[in-house]
């Protein structure tokens, strides 16, 4: 029994003696391995980093190449653009001018309407025996500028420069608003004929001659 732990025990001696020179052997590699962790980690940072880089690099290129293909459509676009605003603008303008000849135009209509209201009215104030004098300026309250714009209002109701247009869309409703604040003038609508100064200008009835007594006999 004594010889069997004996040699048992003498097994486990080399063995540990064997285990105890690996170890050994081994210590300074074992050593190593936190920083042999380390680099290993920065390698792979710095593998990653470079990828990135060059990842990022030709996205890059790419959105730079695509951005100069667009630009080369910029020049004929804007060139379009330009001639459709220059369009639209010159046709604006027309029908500015146009709406503005049909004022002038109503304007004489209005004063002609309103010099045979006078006549007419004076010639019942005199048949009355009244005072006509303040007819002219009683008739131009119906004349003049307000009038003209209710007769083109009635030719063609609820006109105006933008109807029938697309203004839901902000770029188009700047577009719009670019062309008419330049196409249309700032002034004030094309005076009337017949303006509230000239009518409230008292028209004195022409005096009737006088008449001559007969020479006596």
């Amino acid at each position: 029994m004594s010889n069997d732990f004996n040699e048992n025990l003498q097994d486990r001696l080399k063995q540990a003696e064997i285990a105890e020179r690996e170890m050994q052997r081994l210590q300074p590699l074992a050593s190593e391995a936190p920083q042999l962790r380390l680099q290993k980690a920065k390698s792979q940072r710095e593998d990653e980093r470079r990828r990135t880089k060059e990842q990022s690099l030709g996205q890059a290129k790419s959105s730079v190449q695509a951005a100069a293909d667009f630009q080369n459509q910029v020049p004929e676009l804007l060139g379009t653009a330009a001639r459709a605003v220059i369009e639209l603008y010159t046709l604006v303008k027309e029908v500015d001018t146009q709406r503005r000849k049909a004022m002038e135009h109503l304007a004489v209509a209005d004063r002609v309407d309103y010099d045979i209201e006078l006549e007419e009215g004076e010639e019942h104030e005199r048949s009355m025996d009244r005072d006509s004098r303040g007819l002219a300026y009683a008739l131009a309250a119906r004349h003049g500028e307000t009038r003209v714009k209710q007769l083109v209002e009635e030719l063609d109701p609820g006109f105006t420069l933008l109807r029938g247009c697309n203004l839901d869309e902000p770029l188009y409703r700047d577009v719009a608003n670019f062309v008419v604040h330049h196409a249309v003038p700032k002034d004030t609508p094309p005076a009337t004929v017949l303006s509230q100064p000239e009518a409230s200008r008292i028209i004195q009835p022409t005096p009737e001659p006088e008449q001559v007594a007969a020479p006596e006999d």
